[in-house]
């Protein structure tokens, strides 16, 4: 449960060890602008930095469009542009352990963690999770909104088949665990969900996701799923995207009752920031693609006032006014991540 409120305050610019959030659609960006360059310094870095963002979970995704043909090139090409950039900026760091984590938080660098949401790039070849190991994978989502060689994910809309792991996404289960790459319950329908836990052992993880309790649809998760992470000391990232159903009800204030349920369940030390800011990427499709992701997904409500990095001053202000006292505060803008990346990492 969270702490009862005190005398203590939080400033907004300022929080111990820097936001961590494990949920930023970096690589697609970079792919969707790929002729240009030195967008992570012009567009990215002072976003993050008003933010006091210290490590991102930067997520390979591969639009529908690609699928299954192209996965493996647009996965290539979205590690292959994010390095380039990493390359002509000195304030980032690709970090592949916990101590490379502190290191770029001690010398006043954004870490990126590498992360993929959905395994398509894969294929059925288990081999190639070693080759993104190589790259710097450190952290994976099995599915999106859709099926694959591993397993279903959970659906926007209805329900999705009842269906597992395939023989595949449990080869590929057995093989994150000895590799040391972090399994994400996000996006997974229940059925896969179930079946990841009883396979491993470590603490879980929920990248970004919302609670059913506001908007309840397969991809967010149930109060039974959110008992399974804590249950395991696992951290769960709210996410600031499917915050409600109704335009009107999107708010801040919402966003917070998302945290406040999961503490209510598993306690504070399970919430983190997963916030899954894509507003520059919708900004960026054509109307006619905006309407076929709606159609197969649903629309996305911004936040008013947290749309993007340079908000959270909002989040941790109205954190405040809500009663979170300082170590609550902390804890969820990044303490609770770094405990879980310590042990996983």
């Amino acid at each position: 449960m969270m702490t009862p409120p005190g005398n203590e305050t939080v400033k907004a610019d300022k929080t111990a060890g820097g936001i961590i959030d494990m949920h930023f659609d970096l690589p697609l960006g970079l792919f969707l602008e790929h002729q240009r360059t030195g967008m992570v310094e012009a567009q990215y870095l002072p976003e993050l930095e008003a933010g006091n963002v210290s490590l991102v979970g930067a997520a390979i995704y591969i639009e529908d469009e690609y699928l299954p043909e192209h996965a493996l090139r647009v996965a290539l090409d979205q590690a292959a542009l994010l390095s380039r950039e990493l390359e002509r900026s000195p304030r980032w760091r690709l970090c592949r352990t916990f101590r490379e984590i502190e290191e770029a938080e001690g010398a006043r660098k954004i870490g990126l963690l590498l992360t993929m949401e959905g395994v398509e790039p894969l294929g059925e070849d288990l081999l190639l999770l070693r080759s993104f190991y190589e790259l710097g994978l450190r952290s994976l989502s099995l599915t999106h909104a859709r099926p694959n060689a591993a397993a279903t994910g959970g659906l926007f809309a209805g329900r999705a088949p009842a269906k597992g792991l395939t023989t595949f996404g449990k080869e590929l289960v057995e093989e994150c665990e000895r590799l040391g790459v972090i399994l994400d319950l996000a996006h997974i329908n229940p059925a896969g969900f179930e079946e990841v836990c009883a396979l491993t052992s470590r603490p879980l993880i929920v990248s970004h996701t919302n609670a059913r309790r506001f908007y309840d649809i397969e991809r967010n998760i149930s109060d039974e799923q959110i008992r399974m992470v804590g249950a395991r000391g696992g951290v769960i990232g709210v996410n600031a995207i499917l915050v409600s159903p109704l335009r009107e009800e999107a708010t801040l204030d919402r966003y917070i009752d998302h945290m406040e349920h999961v503490a209510s369940l598993i306690g504070i030390d399970g919430v983190g920031l997963g916030f899954d800011f894509c507003e520059f990427i919708w900004n960026k499709l054509a109307p006619v693609k905006r309407d076929a992701v709606e159609a197969r997904l649903t629309a996305p409500h911004f936040l008013p006032d947290l749309s993007n990095h340079r908000h959270t001053p909002n989040l941790i202000r109205r954190l405040g006014e809500r009663g979170f006292n300082e170590g609550d505060i902390e804890n969820v803008l990044g303490g609770n991540w770094r405990r879980v990346l310590r042990e996983l990492l």
